[in-house]
């Protein structure tokens, strides 16, 4: 019957079949996909529930031990996971459920919102058939055994938030807990396999239906095709036109001759042939070069179509790259292999230059100075540019998977996390301060970062970390604050230095003249010794500020080290405390060392003063001297480093608490000190690594905690014999004189006690207050000037302007300069030339009397 109907009418009909059979394989695939997708749903869903419902009863577990509110907290938001579940069960089971509860019931389960309807399709339309009712069955149970947990959690928290929490109830409690939850893991086990089975039965029973379907199709295909192709053989003209028109090359070949049996106009354009002329042109013509033996490029394959790229030889010799789409046709009732050849010379074009992009990008990546990081939400890295190795130490693999704030310093850990944190919830960049980035040998590298949200970005999905190493730069702002602090100092120095040392020359000098007295008792004399003693060392501390900032000149002398130990042990005894002993081991052929005295006293006095404190409860203090030869220098351990030579080694070893590696690497840093504010600088051990280093010498130490400490200073040895020997208290004979001498100073109590101890040398003493005051006094004396003896630093004038004016007026006078501190030369004398005389303060009062004699002994020999 169907043949006798009309052609378009048996191809309407088999269209419609078509078309129903299409639209019956649509449903039953979309029916397919929304049981499978949901039942994946469920069972991705259970994993979630399994998950956080574990997480749950860990953190009840941990809430148990730590009593910590926080984990009780975790705990309320991971069992909210399957309480949201069980909102949406109950709503799924009424006749009309509210679907925003179940959508919001399944989101808190941490399901996707984009399978909300799927999860509730498969629940309405199944629950109460086979897999999907046993399914439901097991999940109700597991919601009662999650309200036994909740009314269990509730009862511990109460307990452990009273005030006498009973740790045996408590333990008691977990343990129920934990007695749930291994009853719930069997469930759990169970409802997974029942959904995997019931899965699995829908799939084979839809494949089933929609296999006979598609044969269906396939059969009402045939038949359209059949009566498609019958059209197009009653139609030949429309299909010239058609693929005439077409923006692609056809070619069509001939399987067996391999030659070109049909083409269109496109084909001849591309390849610069005439239509005419590709008309049994044999297929190898169409490539450049071809191989001998080679297979065809518009073969099929078994499926009867095959794809590819290649290249194809135009007239002119150029070479085309075109795209193939090969298949079998039929033509004129013969079977045939029809290509169509796409012009991809843009599109190639493109890939060369992405290609050479990409190129350029993973170049730069290699060699990028700076270091970019992918880093997840919870700080998981993701990602690491080869740099890090570079920088950190690390290859990138090493750190893939680890969390990023684990290697931060601890110092700075609160802060880059707030920055994470601040860049995670807002779309944009963050830069976090500089923070320390632990290196692979455990050493510190400073980065400055910025972080970008690209958690969005599909390619990324993370926060971009780009970091830079700026320890070099830290390193020298470091060393600029230094440089500003050492230069704070040498101000201070400066200022502190006059004052200070004209309150030590007070009293200094008047402790002289209580020594002098003849009427003072032996008890009062060494009473004096010891005034003039502290006196000498606080003199010292003057000297070591400016020592340090480098505003004081000392003079290196040859001088026994040995000598100058023995002559300081009295001196360092009065350092120590009564429970602390002091062991001296001088080795006798230790030698000389070229050095300034007074820095070499101030070394070992360092050295003492740091071994006291470091021994709070008394112990032994040795200092010792030896004589390192070339052969010692070399093989010691604890001269290890030192360059070839003989030394003078000066050790002090105390038996304290001592110091780990950390702090030994620290000591000889300026203004570094492990003690509080009122007991330490952090200036002694710099001063004394200055010394020491300028003096051309080396500092070793070692030291344990526990087990004390031992510094060992090694001054190149040399073979000149001692020029200096430490000055002791004796006081000489001051000798008197009768000449006049104006005393200019500024500090009244010096200046009054200078003025009487020169009037009892017998002089003539005219006194001025300040530089100003020295000035008008000499212009209005009239009688003879033979010495100015004025301070340097005084307000008004200067001590040298002084000098300058007064010897305009009086060149035959005399100067001597008395200075505590002075920042520059003083220069020479107007007049003569000669250079000026100066007495640094502190001074003992025999040597300014003997000094004044010596000026003028100097000019009579003139």
């Amino acid at each position: 019957m169907l043949q006798r109907l009309p052609v378009a009418k048996r191809l309407l009909i088999i269209v419609g079949v078509f078309v129903a059979i299409v639209v019956c394989v649509f449903a039953l695939g979309i029916l397919r996909a929304e049981i499978l997708s949901g039942v994946r749903a469920y069972v991705g869903g259970e994993g979630l529930w399994s998950k956080a419902e574990k997480r749950a009863v860990l953190s009840l577990t941990e809430y148990g031990e730590s009593r910590n509110e926080a984990d009780f907290q975790q705990y309320l938001r991971e069992i909210a996971v399957p309480i949201g579940d069980k909102q949406a069960r109950l709503q799924l089971q009424l006749p009309h459920p509210d679907m925003k509860l179940v959508r919001e019931g399944l989101v808190q389960g941490r399901n996707s919102a984009d399978d909300v309807e799927n999860l509730a399709f498969v629940f309405r339309h199944f629950r109460r058939f086979g897999y999907m009712a046993q399914a439901i069955e097991i999940w109700t149970e597991g919601d009662g055994y999650i309200d036994q947990i909740r009314v269990l959690a509730d009862q511990l928290h109460r307990e452990v938030q009273s005030r006498h929490a009973d740790p045996v109830k408590v333990r008691q409690i977990t343990e129920q807990i934990a007695a749930i939850d291994g009853r719930l893991t069997p469930l759990e086990d169970k409802f997974s396999a029942i959904l995997g089975e019931g899965a699995r039965w829908t799939n084979r029973a839809l494949s089933s239906a929609i296999l006979l379907a598609t044969a269906l199709l396939l059969l009402a295909g045939i038949g359209l095709s059949v009566l498609v192709l019958r059209q197009m053989r009653n139609s030949e003209e429309k299909y010239r036109n058609l693929i005439n028109t077409a923006n692609d090359a056809i070619l069509v070949i001939d399987p067996e001759t391999r030659r070109i049996v049909e083409a269109n106009h496109r084909a001849g354009d591309m390849l610069g042939i005439p239509e005419r002329d590709l008309i049994g042109m044999a297929e190898g013509d169409l490539y450049p070069k071809p191989e001998p033996g080679s297979p065809q490029l518009l073969s099929v394959q078994a499926d009867g179509k095959h794809s590819c790229e290649l290249e194809l030889q135009r007239a002119d010799g150029t070479r085309l790259p075109v795209e193939v789409n090969a298949s079998i046709t039929e033509l004129k009732g013969r079977r045939a292999i029809m290509g169509i050849f796409r012009d991809i010379r843009e599109r190639v074009e493109a890939q060369a230059v992405l290609r050479r992009s990409e190129e350029r990008f993973g170049y730069l990546m290699q060699n990028l100075s700076d270091v970019i990081t992918v880093v997840a939400v919870d700080g998981t890295m993701l990602y690491h540019s080869p740099s890090i190795e570079r920088v950190a130490g690390y290859k990138p693999s090493e750190l893939l998977g680890q969390n990023f704030l684990s290697f931060v310093h601890p110092d700075d850990r609160l802060a880059v996390r707030g920055a994470l944190e601040r860049v995670t919830l807002k779309v944009g960049s963050a830069a976090p301060p500089e923070f320390r980035f632990c290196r692979k040998d455990h050493t510190w590298v400073w980065l400055e970062s910025v972080g970008n949200n690209l958690l969005n970005d599909v390619a990324v999905g993370g926060i971009v970390v780009t970091s830079r190493d700026v320890t070099t730069r830290r390193g020298l702002e470091e060393q600029v604050r230094q440089s500003q602090k050492m230069e704070a100092v040498g101000r201070l120095a400066g200022g502190i230095a006059h004052d200070f040392n004209n309150l030590l020359m007070v009293i200094q000098g008047y402790a002289e003249i209580v020594r002098q007295e003849e009427s003072a008792s032996p008890e009062i004399r060494k009473n004096v010794d010891t005034i003039l003693r502290a006196s000498t060392s606080a003199a010292g501390l003057t000297r070591q500020l400016l020592s340090f900032s480098r505003k004081h000149q000392f003079t290196p002398q040859v001088l026994e080290v040995n000598s100058l130990v023995d002559q300081m042990s009295e001196m360092l005894l009065g350092v120590l405390r009564e429970e602390m002993d002091l062991v001296v081991n001088l080795d006798p052929h230790a030698g000389c060392i070229s050095a300034d005295p007074g820095q070499i006293e101030q070394v070992i006095m360092n050295l003492v003063v740091n071994a006291r404190d470091a021994m709070p409860k008394g112990g032994k203090l040795m200092l010792e001297t030896a004589h390192i030869g070339r052969e010692k220098a070399r093989l010691g351990r604890s001269s290890s480093g030192l360059p070839a030579g003989d030394y003078v080694m000066l050790a002090v070893t105390d038996t304290g608490i001592g110091m780990d590696a950390e702090t030994q690497s620290k000591i000889f840093e300026p203004f570094f000190t492990t003690k509080s504010k009122e007991e330490g600088t952090g200036l002694g051990l710099s001063v004394l690594y200055n010394i020491v280093r300028a003096s051309g010498g080396h500092v070793r130490v070692s030291s344990e905690l526990g087990r004390g400490s031992t510094f060992r200073i090694y001054f190149p040895r040399v073979s000149a014999p001692a020029k200096f020997a430490l000055p002791e208290l004796s006081l000489e004979p001051a000798q008197p004189g009768k000449e006049t001498i104006v005393v200019a100073e500024d500090q009244p109590d010096l200046r009054w006690m200078i003025c009487q101890f020169l009037q009892g040398l017998g002089y003539s003493v005219l006194e001025a207050t300040d530089g100003r005051d020295a000035v008008a006094l000499a212009e209005h004396y009239t009688g003879r000037i033979d010495l100015l003896l004025t301070d340097v630093v005084m307000p008004h004038i200067r001590g040298s302007e002084v000098a300058r004016r007064m010897l305009e007026r009086r060149p035959e006078m005399q100067v001597l300069f008395m200075s505590g501190y002075t920042e520059g030369e003083i220069g020479s004398l107007p007049g003569d030339g000669e250079e000026a005389q100066v007495l640094q303060k502190p001074f003992e009062l025999h040597v300014l009397a003997n000094r004044i004699r010596e000026v003028f002994e100097a000019r009579s020999r003139r």
